[in-house]
């Protein structure tokens, strides 16, 4: 069975907006004039689920009640907390729910109709039987919210052997790359929908990265082009490479970027990592070798493991 849920609106630019970008929905469609109706379809792709709304010459004819209410069931505190500073950014104001059951177990707000919109924490529990998981359950690790958090707070560092994603959790330390990966590979094979692996090419330099220091600016450059894995949590960023990681400093110097599987942050990662530093160093006409260049990378790398 697939459940929609249809509503008439009077403004399709707005309500695609709020449902974008607040909260994260994908358009998976739209129509125009279809019998004086244009409309568009929001959700995720392969869901059994989405909302279409409609607008046409004759205006939406409703009163919503204090209990009508949209609830969406994030996966992990993480994500309450980025739908959290998205709210604040775009000036939206918390609603008090009518029902105190949501307002100890939820975050409200109206959306450009003046419907509620409810977001509320449903972590899933690891239950599969794969090693990784069954590593994670072994540390007192039950479900994917408590899973985000532990990572978040393991201290960035190389782990023994690149290929063994467990040793994220055994050795209690990580990399952008082995972090994210080892929650991709968990949430896959806990069925946790609508996480992504990416991996992007920043420009790093000492204002978004300022653990490396001068490193940059003595070697006479700007930036370095920085390949760094993320994830994608309902097409919002999310870093946990530390506890006091935040995406929103790179966003304004993300250069590219692309969705990878976990087992490419080896090997595959490395490899195009140098490839697009050399056609850089080449476009860019810059005057230090591929090999100099990558030894001042290597140096603010160090200088992020201290």
């Amino acid at each position: 069975m697939t459940f929609r849920y249809a509503r008439h609106t009077t403004d399709l630019s707005k309500i695609e907006e709020f449902y974008t970008d607040i909260v994260g929905l994908t358009k998976l469609g739209y129509f125009q004039n279809h019998n004086n109706y244009d409309g568009i379809f929001l959700g995720y792709e392969n869901s059994n689920w989405h909302l279409e709304f409609t607008v046409s010459l004759e205006k939406p004819k409703r009163i919503f009640d204090d209990d009508d209410i949209l609830v969406f069931y994030l996966n992990s505190e993480v994500e309450l907390k980025q739908i959290k500073i998205r709210l604040r950014k775009n000036n939206i104001l918390l609603e008090t729910p009518k029902n105190p059951y949501w307002a100890e177990n939820g975050v409200m707000v109206a959306d450009p109709d003046g419907c509620n919109v409810i977001f509320a924490i449903k972590s899933p529990d690891l239950t599969s039987t794969d090693n990784l998981t069954k590593t994670a359950l072994e540390y007192g690790i039950k479900t994917w919210s408590e899973l985000i958090d532990f990572v978040k707070h393991l201290p960035y560092g190389r782990n023994s052997n690149r290929e063994d994603l467990s040793l994220v959790i055994k050795e209690g330390r990580g990399t952008c790359s082995s972090k994210h990966a080892l929650l991709k590979t968990i949430a896959d094979h806990n069925k946790v929908e609508n996480v992504r692996l990416i991996l992007g090419m920043y420009r790093m330099n000492h204002l978004n990265t300022p653990k490396i220091g001068t490193v940059i600016l003595q070697a006479g450059l700007d930036y370095i082009p920085e390949a760094h894995c993320y994830i994608k949590i309902n097409n919002q960023r999310v870093d946990i490479t530390n506890s006091n990681s935040d995406i929103e400093k790179l966003t304004g110097d993300i250069m590219y970027e692309m969705e990878i599987n976990p087992t490419q942050v080896g090997t595959f990662k490395v490899e195009y990592h140098k490839e697009y530093l050399k056609n850089w160093i080449s476009e860019n006409e810059i005057e230090l070798d591929f090999d100099s260049v990558w030894k001042i990378r290597e140096q603010c790398i160090k200088r992020l493991s201290e």
